[in-house]
């Protein structure tokens, strides 16, 4: 047996270093990062690298240490097998080894001064490897790139003499005095070579193999500081969870080739969609996001991180980027300035960040709340739609602590934005055309939609244009036909306040504090307590002389109060608007009663002192100037804004407001949910509303609720003024007259006494205002009038 080997222990001898060259070749090509190694601790079962796992924890450390200069080791092999058959054993002294180890590491530490922001497989693994950085980072400090560039190369060329023992007369020739763009060539058709390689193995592994609980790859401790020697920030990438399925390199090759596949979202939670009589829309109705997302490239982020850098360097600003955070579409980079520099200097410099990055816009967070850094979001080259369904189906969505669910759609660092509106408890809302305002309005109805019943939600929907909320006029959630008109609109609202006291009435009469304990109480009536609360009803109603303290016995729905264009019905009619939004906004909350107020342009006499102090919560999308800006949410920076669902929301107690991107819902989506609706019963208005806008409401015995007819019902609430005929009666007899005179005359109060010469003035009593002076008396008596 001995005599065998040794006959043949040179083919033996060859066939082995064959075969490990192989081995590393097949570990290396089929690597794959969430396999088991020494960066990699994930729960897959399966291994995917070819040669096992060996194999895995091979390759992993290869391309750890020397990036794509591992494949130096197979050539290295498969020469050993070459020249051992050839008999040439000399390869074997120590020193040709220590000068073929100087080669992988001066070419590796080449690699990293020449392709410093590449990665293989896009996992974060430097294509050098984390020796070659290392080495590159500490030549640069000392020698900057090109004398770093000047040593390598000449490291490199003594090297290659050494291990070929071959002058540099025979080398250069060899290489035709091209040796350095060879090299170029030879550097990227191995990196093709390997990624076609990687493709075609994990062509072959399931596409269906679940990585959840997968650690993300890392660079080994041992390889120095990595974050540093690349620009002196790290990322956190916006979709990337530890427990997210990562893709084979193959199936993201697929992605990019065919064409978009949707991606289905379902509910994790538990949701009960029968609740009564009533079915809760299924969310499969809406439409599911694409299974492929834009992503901004590592290498874009970290180009614009040193753009930005160099250029706060220009006006002396210094300091570091620690960390970024991309989004679905704005970026912050979280710049750390140095102890000396003046916050209010970056602030200022948000016009010229936006010239360097070629920007869309900039807005400048100094500091962001609770942090030592300063916030610098950009616009990214390529945004991502948010989608609806996405939203709605996360599982904060249903949980049962967020009773009436506001989709914001996502943060700025992609994460699911969700507002609770029982806890702000009203919004306003502004934008200019555009700006995704009225798109927020329609997503946040249909997310109500999604989650509420008839039985739990009522809305109450004012719509000047007549357009944005047209598709939810026929819904049975309505307690009135949607308002078009200002007028009907205060009336709307003025019942709104009656439906309040009425609640508050009683709660107070069963002893609860808000609506939630008013429900859990009278959900436990049994039947007879509930037909002796409805006798009793009855007879309250039946004597006028108590029809004002009818209460409820039975749990009552919330009820929102949307109003599209707030703006509108402020220029009409301001005085009553104000007093009504304010007196609901004050004392609606604990009755379950909110507002939602939107419009276009916030000026100073649309949102006044009463109406922001009693509001807020407040989202602003893009507005015309830093002024609207300020006015919405007490300072500038949404005139920064992009257009398309960019938003800024500001919420109650915070000191900054969150930028959100909204969540983008198509016209079919919302029809599928109302003709859901509107396929389980018509709408049921409730009937004293409908008396109230019809013009004959006298329910509560309030002439102030009438909708229209001969008279409006500022003009019936001045002449349900006790003293109105008595002051008439005097006017006739006067042929000026004044608020002042009136309010001296008969000790009124100035608003009450200009309130009647306004009414005296529409019914042809008094002329109009000229100036200063008193009006002209029109009648010669009081039956004139």
């Amino acid at each position: 047996m001995a005599g065998f080997v040794g006959r043949f222990q040179r083919d033996i001898k060859t066939i082995f270093w064959l075969a490990a060259g192989v081995f590393v070749a097949l570990s290396l090509v089929s690597f794959y990062p969430q396999d088991p190694s020494f960066n990699s601790r994930g729960n897959i079962t399966e291994i995917h690298n070819w040669a096992g796992i060996i194999g895995s924890y091979l390759a992993d450390s290869l391309y750890q240490l020397f990036g794509i200069s591992a494949w130096l080791l197979v050539i290295g092999l498969f020469w050993l097998a070459k020249n051992n058959l050839k008999n040439e054993i000399k390869f074997f002294s120590p020193a040709r080894f220590l000068w073929g180890l100087l080669i992988v590491l001066s070419l590796s530490s080449l690699v990293s001064v020449y392709f410093r922001d590449q990665s293989l497989f896009k996992f974060h693994i430097p294509l050098g490897g984390s020796i070659g950085a290392a080495s590159a980072k500490g030549l640069e400090k000392v020698f900057n790139k090109g004398g770093c560039s000047v040593i390598l190369w000449t490291l490199l060329l003594l090297m290659v003499m050494f291990y070929t023992e071959k002058p540099l007369t025979k080398l250069i020739p060899r290489f035709g005095f091209s040796w350095r763009w060879k090299v170029y060539y030879f550097l990227g058709k191995l990196k093709k070579f390997t990624l076609a390689g990687a493709h075609y193995f994990f062509d072959e592994i399931k596409s269906s193999l679940s990585s959840s609980g997968v650690k993300e790859v890392t660079v080994p401790s041992f390889c120095g500081d990595q974050e540093s020697y690349e620009p002196q920030f790290k990322m956190n990438p916006y979709g990337e969870k530890e427990n997210a399925n990562v893709p084979t390199p193959r199936q993201q090759l697929k992605l990019n080739l065919t064409s978009p596949q949707k991606k289905k979202v379902e509910v994790k939670a538990k949701v009960v969609r029968k609740v009564e009589n009533w079915m809760l829309p299924d969310i499969n109705q809406l439409e599911d996001p694409p299974e492929s997302r834009v992503k901004i490239s590592e290498r874009e982020l970290r180009e614009k991180g040193n753009t930005l850098l160099e250029k706060l360097k220009q006006f002396s600003i210094f300091g570091t980027i620690v960390d970024i955070r991309p989004g679905p579409a704005v970026t912050m980079f979280e710049f750390k300035p140095n102890a000396d520099v003046k916050i209010s200097r970056i602030i200022d410099l948000a016009d010229d960040i936006s010239l360097a990055l070629s920007s869309e816009s900039v807005r400048i967070i100094a500091p962001i709340p609770g942090r030592d850094v300063v916030g610098i979001e950009t616009s990214n080259s390529l945004r991502e739609q948010v989608f609806f369904k996405e939203i709605v189906a996360d599982d904060e969505f249903w949980d049962q602590k967020m009773t009436l669910p506001i989709v914001l759609g996502r943060a700025a660092n992609g994460d699911t934005s969700i507002v609770e509106l029982r806890k702000m408890p009203h919004l306003l809302v502004a934008g200019t055309t555009g700006s995704g305002k009225s798109v927020f309005l329609v997503s946040a109805l249909t997310g109500l939609l999604v989650k509420h019943s008839p039985k739990t939600l009522r809305l109450i929907l004012i719509d000047p244009k007549q357009v944005d909320l047209a598709t939810f006029s026929q819904i049975p959630h309505l307690l009135m036909p949607p308002i078009v008109t200002p007028k009907k609109a205060v009336t709307a609202l003025r019942w709104a306040i009656k439906e309040m006291e009425k609640r508050y009435r009683t709660m107070s009469k069963f002893g609860a504090r808000g609506l939630e304990g008013f429900n859990q109480i009278v959900s436990e009536f049994n039947p007879d307590e509930i037909k002796n609360h409805e006798e009793q009803n009855q007879r309250l109603k039946q004597d006028p002389s108590t029809a004002l303290e009818d209460y409820y016995y039975q749990p009552l729905p919330y009820i929102v109060i949307v109003v599209e264009e707030f703006g509108d019905l402020m220029a009409v009619d301001k005085n009553n608007v104000e007093h009504t939004v304010i007196r609901l906004a004050q004392m609606a909350r604990a009755c379950g009663i909110h507002l939602i107020l939107a419009m276009q342009s916030p000026r100073r006499d649309v949102i006044t002192g009463l109406i922001k102090t009693n509001i807020p919560g407040r989202i602003s999308f893009k507005v015309a100037s830093k002024m609207d800006s300020r006015i919405i949410l007490d300072e500038s920076g949404a005139e920064r804004l992009l257009a398309q669902g960019d938003m800024l929301f500001l919420a109650p107690g915070v000191a900054k407001p969150e930028r959100n991107h909204g969540a983008w819902i198509q016209e079919k989506e919302v029809e599928s949910v109302t003709r859901f609706w509107m396929k389980q019963g018509e709408p049921d208005f409730d009937p004293v509303a409908m008396r109230v806008l019809e013009g004959s409401g006298s329910e509560y015995g309030d002439p102030q609720l009438d909708g229209h007819g001969e008279m409006d019902s500022e003009m019936m609430e001045g002449m349900a003024d006790e003293k109105y005929d008595e002051i008439l009666a005097y006017v006739s007899t006067m042929k000026e007259v004044s608020a002042s005179l009136l309010q001296r005359k008969f000790r009124l109060g100035y608003p009450r006494a200009a309130r009647l010469i306004e009414i005296f003035e529409e019914q042809g009593v008094v002329g109009p205002a000229n100036g200063s002076k008193p009006r002209q008396v029109l009648v010669d008596s009081y039956n004139d009038r």
